[in-house]
């Protein structure tokens, strides 16, 4: 008899949460979802990336979820494309959350929509959506088991349409007495003669038979690297900036890493003037068959920061380089 009484207290205890109910004055204020913050995350010479800062308000007594955020772009008056985001965010009861989601816009796929970008310097982007949240059910009336909050906004980007080539990329052979002090700093028991035949053969192009007496990791030999960055924009806007880190790849193996700040602009075209130094030790079969080419593939990667309107970013935003093209060797 005592057990049967358990059971029966127990499920009368299981049944009570499931027979409550709440007070509806709690759910008399309305949860608030609104963009924080819209700002240009990111950019590169190929695309551009946008931030958005959701900023959900829940004065519910129960959780509630983010939905998703549906977002439609215009440029200069045409319509460009929608996306959506459906991040399931969770907002803990009488409390607030912010959700960031980034949206990335092509340059390319832009300038097929923009009959007259090239003499354009910013575009308009007009920005319009919903914010969508899910609210439990309540069994209240009045509590919507959905709410939209619809949104619309303006935001300027630049217009870019870059050309990046190297040119007069050149390797300078290193003097007879750079290399007795390479040779000397080396430490090593080298022949000058055989230093000097090994730089004569490199700068052929002929790889194996460089090295065959003398090796790499034994000379800390430098060669003087010199070449330009031409980077042209087809569009009225100006990339200026004052500095340049690099990353530089000849047949796709790394030949100098540095920063230059010899940069010149002429109306939409700058120059960045690179000098730098190579080792001996960097000089791969890849790099070595460029030589004897004369000519080979590089790639650049690199960043540097520009400067936008205060109205559209009043901090310096970076910019990212992952370039690839053809460039001439010459040898001196």
């Amino acid at each position: 008899m005592k057990i049967k009484q358990f059971i029966i207290i127990f499920l009368l205890i299981a049944l009570i949460p499931a027979c409550a109910t709440f007070d509806p004055g709690l759910f008399q204020k309305k949860p608030e979802a609104k963009l924080e913050k819209t700002d240009i995350d990111s950019i590169t010479l190929q695309d551009i990336t946008l931030l958005f800062d959701v900023k959900i308000t829940n004065p519910y007594p129960v959780a509630i979820n983010l939905a998703g955020v549906s977002t439609k772009f215009s440029i200069d008056g045409n319509q460009f494309f929608e996306t959506g985001t459906k991040d399931q965010l969770k907002i803990p009861a009488k409390d607030s959350a912010m959700n960031t989601f980034k949206v990335n816009l092509k340059y390319a796929d832009i300038i097929n929509i923009i009959k007259d970008y090239s003499k354009k310097d910013y575009l308009n982007c007009d920005i319009e959506g919903v914010i969508s949240l899910a609210v439990p059910r309540t069994g209240i009336p009045g509590v919507p088991e959905k709410l939209d909050f619809p949104y619309k906004l303006s935001k300027k980007i630049p217009a870019l349409k870059p050309q990046i080539a190297i040119k007069g990329f050149s390797i300078k052979k290193p003097s007879t007495d750079e290399i007795k002090k390479a040779v000397l700093a080396s430490g090593k028991s080298l022949n000058i003669l055989d230093v000097i035949s090994l730089v004569d053969k490199l700068l052929k192009g002929n790889y194996a038979e460089a090295f065959k007496v003398v090796k790499a990791e034994d000379l800390d030999l430098k060669f003087d690297i010199n070449f330009n960055i031409e980077l042209k924009n087809e569009t009225q806007n100006k990339i200026d900036f004052s500095y340049f880190n690099y990353d530089f790849f000849l047949n796709s193996d790394k030949m100098v890493s540095g920063q230059t700040t010899d940069i010149k602009t002429t109306d939409n075209t700058t120059l960045l003037a690179v000098k730098n130094t190579v080792s001996l030790r960097a000089f791969s079969q890849t790099i070595v068959n460029a030589i004897r080419d004369k000519a080979g593939d590089f790639s650049l990667k690199g960043e540097t920061a520009i400067k936008l309107p205060d109205e559209i970013k009043k901090e310096p935003l970076k910019l990212s380089l992952d370039e690839k093209g053809r460039l001439n060797i010459g040898v001196k």
